[in-house]
């Protein structure tokens, strides 16, 4: 398996490694860097009660603000759908304000990545809830793209925010590593050709870990590509 040129067929065993090389780091951002789902659920809440009605379901994972908007309509369908996804969004950034938390493990890898490989985040978040989200941790001079699904004309699982993500650092998709959390993001990220690091419940990346204080993780130290 050539872990550094993009050729990958599994997930890595116990023991295995992550590219020693890549051209650039990419992240999903809600769960993956950043602790966002309670945000998410406090604003479907808010929203579903605001409409006279319960919340029936859990935040699709690595779904989109209008995927959510959409579940509402087909909850009360005679809710306008644009006018639904504009208040979502306030909600959400309401709730994300500015006391936003890292994952755990998360600001110690932004902070020890070689300064010299390019970094970014590709999120089916709003893309001014990312570019704000990633500011108010202090990560905005460090992260060479911030993109959102407004970045783009198809958000996960369509892999275009990764395409782009890493068009922006100036690195191929096949010799990239992505970070993810979902499976919906998760099928984006492999559809690229990327080395993919899943984090939590799924399980379909190249390699699977618990969370990004796994020794697979803390020991890793790439360095650029050339």
């Amino acid at each position: 398996m050539s872990t550094e040129h993009g050729c990958h067929t599994g997930p890595t065993p116990a023991g295995g490694s992550l590219p020693s090389q890549v051209q650039a780091i990419l992240f999903d951002m809600d769960d993956t860097l950043v602790d966002s789902e309670r945000a998410w659920v406090a604003a479907a809440n808010r929203l579903w009660t605001e409409g006279g009605a319960t919340w029936p379901a859990p935040v699709i994972p690595g779904g989109t603000i209008e995927d959510l908007a959409k579940a509402y309509q087909d909850e009360l369908p005679g809710a306008d759908l644009q006018a639904t996804t504009a208040r979502l969004l306030i909600l959400l950034d309401e709730e994300l304000g500015d006391h936003v938390s890292p994952m755990p493990g998360a600001a110690e890898l932004v902070g020890r990545i070689n300064p010299a490989l390019p970094i970014a985040v590709a999120s089916n978040s709003p893309s001014a809830v990312v570019r704000r989200t990633i500011t108010a941790l202090g990560w905005d001079s460090r992260f060479r793209a911030m993109l959102g699904t407004d970045d783009v004309a198809h958000p996960k699982p369509a892999p275009d925010l990764y395409q782009e993500a890493a068009r922006r650092c100036g690195a191929e998709p096949e010799h990239c590593l992505i970070f993810e959390d979902s499976p919906m993001g998760a099928q984006a990220a492999l559809a690229t050709g990327a080395f993919v690091v899943t984090l939590g419940r799924t399980t379909t990346g190249d390699a699977v870990v618990p969370d990004l204080l796994d020794p697979l993780i803390t020991s890793w130290n790439p360095e650029p590509l050339s």
